[in-house]
C-alpha cells in the first residue's frame, strides 16, 4: 500500500505527464511507419480465422430457419437438445437440396450466356459502330455535327473490345478457382453445424460470464441493447435476401415474356446487386443495359424503361411490406458501410453492411443522441430546481415573525 501510495505521488508530478505524452507518440510514429507490416499480419491472422468467422457467419443466417423448425415441426419432442438437432439436420438438408438444384438447373445455363457473350461480343461491336455511323449521318443530314460523340463512342467500344473478353475469361477463370477454396468452406459449415447444435449451452456460458463480471443494471441495459442489434441484423438478412430473390425472379419473368437474350446472367446480376440498396439497383440496370445494348439498343431501351417501373414498385411497395417501414437508414452511412465491408470481406460483407449501417445508425439515434438529450434535460431541471429555491428563500427571510400583538 505504502508503493503504491508513493507511486501515486510520483505520477502526480509534471514530469510523469510529459513522459507519458513522449512515449505514446513513440509508439504512435513506430505504429504508423510499421502499419503496412502489422496490416500483412492482420491478414494473415484473418486468413487463418476466416473458416471460423465464416462458419459463425453462416450459423448465424441459418439459425431463424433451425429455430422455425425447432419451435414448429418437432417441438412435440420430449428433450429440447433432440428437437435443436433434428431441426439442424433439417436445416442443412434443404439447404444442399437447394444448392444442388440451382447449381444443376442455373449455373449451366449462366455459363453458357456468358460464353455466348463473349463469342458474340465483335458482332455486337461492329453492330453498333455501324449504328454510330448510321447516326452520325443522318445528324448531318440535318445540319447537326455530333462527331465528337461519336468519336468518343467508338474509342470506348474499341477500348471494351479489346479488353473486355480477357476480363470476362478472368471472371470465368476465378470462378474456377474458387473450386480451390472448397476445404475451406467444407470446414466453415462443419464449424457452422456445432455452432447451431451448441447454441443454447454457448449462449448460457457467454451470458453467465457477463453476468458475472456486471451488475444488474448494466447486464439488462446491455442485453436489450444487443438484442435490438440482433433483431435489425436478422431482419435485414432474410428479407433483403428474400426481396433480391423476387427481383431477380421479376426480372427474369418479364425478359422470357418479352423475349430478350441472356435471361439468367443479367437477371443474377439484377437480383444479386440490388441486395446493396440505393447503389445496387443502378449498378444493376447500368450492367444489363449495356449487354442488351450491344445486342439491340431497343432491347436495353425496355430493360431500363422496366428496371425503373420495378425499382419503384420496390421502393414504395415491396422493401416496405417487407421491412415494415424501418430502412430510414442515411444513404451516407450506407455508402460508408458498403465500402468497408466490402473491401474488407468481399460479397459477405457487402451482405453484412446493409444491417451494420442499420446499427450504426441506432447507436447514434436511439444511444447517443439520447443519451445526450437526457443529460441536457437533466442539467436544465437541476439549474430550474436551483434558480427556484435561490428565489423562495429570501422570501421566507421577509416573513414576519409571530410575536406579541401589542
Amino acid at each position: 500500500m505504502l508503493r503504491w501510495t508513493r507511486f501515486k505521488k510520483k505520477l502526480e508530478r509534471p514530469w510523469a505527464a510529459y513522459t507519458f505524452a513522449i512515449c505514446s507518440g513513440v509508439v504512435l510514429f513506430i505504429f504508423l511507419s510499421n502499419i503496412d507490416i502489422l496490416w500483412k499480419i492482420l491478414r494473415g491472422i484473418f486468413h487463418i480465422v476466416s473458416p471460423v468467422l465464416t462458419g459463425i457467419v453462416i450459423a448465424y443466417i441459418l439459425d431463424p430457419l433451425v429455430k422455425f423448425f425447432e419451435t414448429r415441426l418437432f417441438k412435440k419432442m420430449r428433450r429440447p437438445s433432440a428437437a435443436r438437432s433434428a431441426g439442424v439436420i433439417l436445416t442443412f438438408a434443404l439447404l444442399i437440396l437447394a444448392v444442388t438444384i440451382l447449381i444443376t438447373s442455373m449455373l449451366p445455363q449462366l455459363v453458357s450466356s456468358v460464353r455466348m457473350f463473349i463469342g458474340n461480343l465483335g458482332i455486337y461491336m461492329r453492330s453498333l459502330t455501324k449504328m454510330l455511323k448510321e447516326l452520325q449521318d443522318f445528324a448531318a443530314k440535318h445540319n447537326v455535327d455530333i462527331s465528337g460523340i461519336t468519336a468518343s463512342a467508338e474509342d470506348v467500344i474499341g477500348i471494351v473490345t479489346n479488353r473486355l473478353p480477357s476480363g470476362l475469361n478472368q471472371v470465368l477463370n476465378t470462378t474456377i478457382n474458387y473450386g480451390v477454396e472448397i476445404v475451406t468452406l467444407v470446414i466453415s459449415f462443419i464449424i457452422a453445424v456445432y455452432l447451431l447444435m451448441d447454441k443454447t449451452r454457448l449462449l448460457n456460458g457467454g451470458k453467465r460470464l457477463w453476468k458475472a463480471i456486471t451488475n444488474e443494471k448494466s447486464y439488462q441495459i446491455s442485453t436489450d441493447f444487443l438484442g435490438r442489434c440482433n433483431s435489425i441484423m436478422m431482419r435485414y438478412i432474410v428479407f433483403d435476401l428474400l426481396d433480391g430473390l423476387l427481383i431477380g425472379i421479376l426480372n427474369a419473368a418479364f425478359m422470357l415474356i418479352v423475349g430478350y437474350p441472356y435471361v439468367p446472367l443479367i437477371s443474377v446480376i439484377v437480383g444479386v446487386t440490388n441486395l446493396a440498396p440505393t447503389f445496387g439497383p443502378i449498378l444493376g440496370a447500368v450492367i444489363g443495359a449495356f449487354i442488351l445494348l450491344l445486342v439491340n439498343p431497343w432491347y436495353a431501351l425496355g430493360f431500363l424503361i422496366f428496371t425503373i417501373a420495378l425499382q419503384t414498385m420496390d421502393g414504395y411497395v415491396i422493401k416496405p411490406k417487407l421491412f415494415g417501414g424501418q430502412l430510414g437508414v442515411p444513404s451516407i452511412w450506407i455508402l460508408i458501410a458498403l465500402i468497408v465491408f466490402g473491401r474488407m470481406w468481399g460479397v459477405v460483407g457487402i451482405l453484412l453492411a446493409i444491417p451494420f449501417a442499420a446499427i450504426l445508425d441506432f447507436i447514434y439515434q436511439d444511444v447517443i443522441l439520447f443519451r445526450l438529450e437526457q443529460r441536457k434535460k437533466k442539467a436544465a431541471a437541476a439549474e430550474a430546481a436551483a434558480k427556484g429555491s435561490s428565489e423562495v428563500s429570501p422570501g421566507h427571510s421577509q416573513q414576519p415573525e409571530s410575536g406579541d400583538p401589542d
